[in-house]
């Protein structure tokens, strides 16, 4: 297993619901460690009632950063968002007001979870055609996306993550249908943990899972050789 990269994680203290205090974090940060993850990228929500200015959120992840390297943990923390989108989400990343992953063009975007809101592949290349490389994050939380949706994302110029407890099903004989199907077809890009404090972080349990059933080359790509683009800022 090589050193993996996590492309999204709610581990910034005092931010939204993923950790409530510095110790929090920084606890988070050596189970991180201890999941085999040298690269994290730290998304906090913008949502509702999470809604901190790009600036306020840069001084949070910059403060903390410093932190951890004081402790001299081995890791390296990049920062983003995790979008909620909505009518006015483009108009704030093209103006500058939200953040993408690293800085770069990739954006990682949070649809309705209960509901059908908007069409989620029309929305994606809404934001293709404005130059950005959009990520639905969490694809198998959607209820209402079928496979049919996860190609017309692709076919858009999206590209898909999913939760690694969701990848961790595809190890089991049952549930998982939705998940297998998803890498079998080859519609995932990225796995990543979703990690909050109350959440157990699988990306270990589940890199493994991914590779007995899919072999190794699979999931090296899905967890940390496509996130290479990301880092690099590249195609």
């Amino acid at each position: 297993m090589g050193e993996l990269t996590d492309i999204h994680s709610h581990i910034l203290p005092e931010i939204d619901d993923g950790s409530e205090s510095l110790e929090k974090s920084l606890a988070m940060i050596g189970e991180e460690i201890s999941q085999g993850v040298k690269n994290i990228f730290c998304t906090p929500h913008y949502r509702i009632p999470y809604t901190k200015e790009k600036e306020e959120t840069k001084r949070i992840f910059s403060a903390f950063n410093e932190k951890v390297k004081e402790k001299n943990l081995p890791v390296n923390l990049y920062l983003g968002q995790e979008i909620a989108v909505n009518e006015n989400t483009l108009s704030m990343l093209k103006s500058g007001r939200l953040l993408t992953l690293n800085d770069g063009k990739y954006v990682l975007l949070e649809f309705c979870l209960t509901k059908k809101t908007m069409d989620v592949s029309e929305t994606v290349h809404e934001f293709v055609i404005e130059g950005f490389k959009p990520i639905v994050a969490h694809i198998e939380r959607y209820p209402y996306l079928k496979i049919e949706d996860a190609y017309d994302v692709k076919r858009g110029g999206g590209l898909i993550q999913i939760n690694a407890d969701a990848a961790l099903e595809v190890g089991k004989i049952f549930g998982g249908a939705h998940v297998k199907k998803l890498i079998e077809e080859n519609l995932v890009d990225f796995v990543a943990s979703d990690y909050h404090y109350f959440r157990k972080n699988n990306m270990k349990e589940a890199y493994h899972a991914v590779t007995k059933r899919y072999g190794e080359e699979v999931a090296e790509k899905l967890f940390f050789i496509n996130a290479e683009r990301i880092l690099k800022n590249r195609d």
